[in-house]
């Protein structure tokens, strides 16, 4: 009895590591495929001639390459400010009026005005384009352009998912905010963006290729 009790407990061990087994089996498969599917999407873009979204005139020789809604644009406003005073001066006795003594005060109030404390706030919320000549910004308050020949530094920020662009004939920089779920693809498309404006697509094709060709040769097996 002992030894049947035995074998039906290995028996069972084998069958729950077999499970676990061909759970890890269909997890990685499915983590292979996405990752698969992803690249090659890239590479489709990559390979793309872009597009003439509705909305957006394009100029001469112009595609967009991405094209991004709810997108905020972040500009610096100051808190509400608030007033620090004070009170000096001196109390002067004029005379008696019913037996009781009037005073005349002299004095000033001397105080300022502090303002409120700078920080950065979403000003409007639109759509990003991604173009081979450009940023666009639209919403319906507010627009803005940063043409790539006037770009002079783009910092992109993965953790909170913005993107600031230094401009040569903007004091201060662009700052836009997408949240940190579509940052890949946001890095993405400014470089394929960049690079149809640069002329080097070729290069990020092959480099997608060539990261197509790795994962390709690493898929798992079937179980």
């Amino acid at each position: 009895m002992f030894e049947t009790f035995k074998a039906n407990r290995a028996a069972a061990k084998v069958e729950r590591e077999q499970r676990a087994a061909a759970k890890a089996v269909q997890v990685a498969a499915a983590s292979w495929q996405q990752e698969h599917d992803n690249l090659s999407s890239l590479l489709a873009s990559a390979q793309s001639e872009g597009s003439a979204p509705d909305g957006l005139a394009l100029h001469r020789g112009e595609s967009c390459f991405g094209t991004l809604t709810s997108c905020s644009l972040v500009e610096e406003r100051r808190g509400q400010g608030h007033y620090v005073g004070g009170n000096a001066g001196v109390s002067i006795p004029i005379g008696k009026i019913g037996g009781r003594s009037i005073r005349y005060r002299v004095g000033a109030t001397r105080g300022h005005y502090t303002q409120g404390t700078p920080s950065p706030t979403a000003i409007a919320t639109g759509t990003l384009y991604i173009t081979n000549q450009r940023f666009v910004f639209l919403s319906t308050t507010q627009t803005r352009e940063c043409r790539f020949d006037h770009v002079v530094g783009i910092q992109r920020n993965d953790d909170d998912g913005s993107m600031t662009i230094s401009i040569s004939n903007r004091q201060h920089p662009v700052v836009f905010s997408y949240g940190s779920s579509v940052a890949s693809w946001v890095d993405f498309h400014v470089e394929l963006g960049m690079s149809h404006y640069r002329g080097d697509t070729a290069d990020l094709v092959t480099q997608l290729q060539q990261e197509l060709s790795d994962l390709e040769a690493k898929k798992p097996a079937a179980s």
